[in-house]
């Protein structure tokens, strides 16, 4: 999905069919993993192992928790022609980044941009973050029971290049 400034919500850039709700894995590589595979089935983006490579190499060197509860892993890939994102929810916690153990994440949006649109990341990011502007919000989102509700969740935000 193209992003058009004061056109797209966040949530139509994903469907509940891209959330693993709840996940009980512990492992933040593992969890990146099954979300990028997940995204391959359903989004076609190309090879998993390279793709997945590409979110490590990024979270490796800087993990990206942008909030509180709440990371945003990100890549770019020049196998994708529109954004693709993924969501994984995790009830108890995961350790993100290991030099922040007690810091546990509760939300994880993958974000997979074309290699050619550099900006479409940071419009996800600002959108999220206008979504998810309580620092409860990871709590919440972590607790809803489906996927569906986890999107419900971002479907009632607001839309991308507004604000």
């Amino acid at each position: 999905m193209t992003i058009e400034p004061n056109h797209t919500s966040f949530a139509s850039l994903f469907s509940p069919a891209e959330v693993i709700c709840r996940t009980e894995e512990k492992d933040r590589d593992k969890i990146l993993h099954e979300l990028v595979e997940l995204l391959s089935l359903r989004r076609g983006i190309g090879d998993v192992e390279k793709a997945h490579r590409a979110v490590l190499a990024r979270e490796d060197d800087m993990p990206t928790i942008v909030a509180a509860g709440m990371a945003m892993p990100h890549a770019r890939l020049e196998t994708i022609k529109d954004l693709v994102v993924g969501v994984a929810t995790s009830p108890d916690g995961i350790v993100y980044d290991p030099r922040r153990p007690d810091a546990l994440v509760k939300l994880i949006i993958l974000t997979l941009t074309p290699m050619h649109s550099p900006f479409a990341y940071l419009q996800a990011i600002g959108s999220v973050a206008r979504i998810c502007l309580a620092p409860s919000t990871p709590d919440v989102i972590a607790a809803l029971p489906t996927p569906e509700q986890v999107w419900s969740f971002f479907d009632k935000g607001e839309t991308l290049g507004s604000g």
